[in-house]
């Protein structure tokens, strides 16, 4: 289950969420604690369940902020 936006409450802290969005996608960030959700990120039984229908890995995808200078 993949979710479509950022929530506007932390789940850690419960603080409020800023929604941003960048080269490598959109993802929003907690002002208080830092907490990053990524929004569109697969969960972990999605990619268990494609491991061990595929048995390949899956190609890893570039994380927001890294930028290749």
């Amino acid at each position: 289950m993949t979710v479509a936006t950022a929530p506007k409450v932390c789940p850690r802290c419960q603080g409020s969420m800023v929604f941003e969005e960048d080269w490598y996608g959109a993802y929003g960030s907690c002002l208080m604690c830092g907490y990053v959700h990524e929004v569109g990120a697969i969960s972990l039984d999605e990619l268990e369940r494609e491991f061990a229908n595929d048995g390949r890995q899956r190609r890893r995808q570039p994380s927001h902020g890294k930028l290749r200078l």
